[in-house]
């Protein structure tokens, strides 16, 4: 692989970032900005589907839970190996494929940023946790651990029905609360 170095970036002394992944790798990244999403899951919308999706309506219906989901892409085949191979075989570095993405958003919706965190026996297996490393370049407010130290099954081994019916698997640090009393979130 190789960067493309323009002349205005050595003028300008422009800092270039490494290439994590080839451009056809990169191309097979579907993005979801211009395209119509349902607004509770976020997934890509066909024209004869309704808004929300006939899963979240069915949700809503079984198990009476709000939810929202915003995706920047889809999960399509590629999505998928990009997670196993960050989040399963522990590629740290592709943490910053999204970073960019992933910052400019966060500063657009102006949320506050709390990550999910990982448990114990998480953190010893994978030695990170993979969500405040895509966050890395956010500013964001650590205030939740989890519940358990352990897990018994993984979420990737659950079903969509069964994860939005678990207890709540994480709970408030007491001491760092005062960093989140009183702030609001505000829609997308």
């Amino acid at each position: 692989m190789r960067a493309e170095v323009s002349f205005d970036d050595i003028i300008l002394f422009t800092r270039v970032e490494p290439m994590l992944i080839c451009q056809d790798c990169q191309s097979a990244f579907e993005k979801l900005t211009g395209q119509a999403t349902c607004r509770q899951c976020g997934r890509r919308l066909t024209v004869v589907m309704e808004n929300p999706c006939y899963d979240c309506q069915r949700w809503q219906h079984q198990i009476s839970f709000n939810f929202r989901n915003v995706g920047l892409y889809e999960y399509n085949a590629a999505m998928k190996d990009y997670m196993k191979r960050y989040k399963f075989l522990g590629d740290y570095r592709l943490r910053w494929l999204f970073a960019k993405q992933l910052g400019q958003f966060a500063l657009k919706t102006k949320r506050l940023l709390v990550p999910i965190p990982v448990t114990a026996d998480t953190m010893a297996v994978r030695g990170f946790n993979q969500v405040t490393g895509l966050l890395e370049r956010c500013h964001y407010i650590e205030v939740l651990r989890a519940a358990q130290l352990t897990k018994n099954r993984r979420q990737s081994e659950k079903n969509r029905v069964d994860r939005l019916r678990l207890s709540q698997p994480f709970e408030l640090v007491k001491e760092k609360a005062h960093l989140i009393a009183g702030k609001k979130s505000c829609p997308y």
